[in-house]
């Protein structure tokens, strides 16, 4: 703030925005009438250690090693997995997939943590969702924050939005650098749009491409030829996961990063640009069926709505530093969409 700044408006605990003009100066503080909630520590840390051991058990089944000495049980005529057995240098191997993958998703929640801190909003220490390892092949549905805040600015919601598929983004790139070094090519024909491989415990998963992807892969894998298919490390298989969850938040609908940063961007005329979206799912998920069901999630986030709500001031304009930046994450969502992500 300048030094003509009131100390009142200077020492505020809370969000404070002034906006100077012609006809005055404009001031929004920002107080809690509630006590502010306190984060459950243990609770945060318990998902966190059950997230992370889950995606270590998937980090070896897509290593082909089962550290829990798993075996089905037919119970009401399904065939359940159950674990028997807990092998702990068995579980060691599924480590660098996991400290690689859960890593990113933590990097990209303190990016949101960090930018909403910074602009004194309350927020919450990520949630992980742990998920079985047989039921998903990384072990996670992923994680979250929560905002306890208003918006004040659109330039506020635009440093919340773009922290995290920033990070989650850089991260992202030299595991799947150091992974594709450790894949091999298998062999060369017709692959499609699913040039990559991943093995869970024998079975093989094809895993789809982006125009990042297909240049790392291009530089960094030996052999690599047009209609090739590269057998994915898990390291790689990391680093393209966090390459995934940084294009699938980027997407322009409701409350999901990338619909953060459009409105601040453009104000109203986000909704024009997420509708479109919208449709265009419909044909993608002829492509991919998961696209049906993530936009159904992400419209359900929303609460039905796919225009982001409005921010306080809302006539303020988020400058041109930040414009460029919203260019960039949009750049990057074009070179790491894969439209075609996985099939069986």
């Amino acid at each position: 703030m300048n030094e003509d700044v009131p100390d009142p408006v200077r020492t505020w605990a809370h969000q404070v925005h002034v906006q100077r003009g012609s006809q005055g100066t404009r001031v929004v503080a920002i107080r809690r009438l509630e006590p502010e909630v306190r984060d459950r520590l243990g609770l945060h840390l318990a998902l966190f250690a059950a997230a992370f051991i889950s995606a270590t058990v998937s980090g070896g089944f897509l290593e082909g090693v089962d550290a829990l000495g798993t075996r089905f049980s037919n119970i009401g005529g399904t065939w359940v997995p159950v674990p028997t057995a807990l092998d702990l240098r068995r579980l060691l191997v599924g480590l660098p997939f996991s400290l690689a993958f859960i890593g990113i998703l933590l990097g990209h929640e303190l990016g949101h943590y960090l930018a909403a801190r910074r602009h004194r909003i309350p927020v919450s220490l990520p949630y992980f969702l742990p998920f079985p390892p047989y039921l998903s092949i990384v072990g996670t549905l992923g994680a979250f924050i929560r905002l306890r805040g208003p918006m004040v600015r659109r330039s506020v919601l635009f440093d919340v939005g773009v922290a995290g598929p920033f990070v989650s983004f850089v991260l992202s790139l030299p595991v799947l650098a150091a992974g594709l070094r450790l894949s091999d090519v298998l062999e060369v024909g017709r692959v499609g749009m699913h040039p990559f491989v991943i093995y869970f415990l024998g079975d093989s998963m094809r895993v789809g491409t982006a125009p990042l992807l297909n240049v790392l892969a291009a530089a960094l894998v030996p052999g690599f030829e047009e209609g090739a298919t590269i057998a994915l490390h898990p390291l790689a298989f990391a680093g393209w996961l966090g390459i995934f969850v940084t294009a699938l938040n980027l997407l322009p609908l409701g409350q999901l990063d990338g619909g953060h940063i459009l409105y601040a961007m453009l104000g109203k005329r986000q909704r024009w640009l997420a509708w479109g979206f919208v449709a265009l799912m419909v044909p993608l998920g002829l492509v991919w069926m998961g696209w049906w069901v993530w936009g159904a999630i992400a419209v359900l986030v929303s609460r039905g709505r796919v225009a982001h709500p409005p921010v306080l001031m809302d006539d303020v304009d988020i400058g041109r530093g930040r414009m460029a930046l919203g260019i960039l994450a949009l750049a990057i969502f074009l070179v790491s969409f894969s439209p075609a992500p996985l099939a069986l």
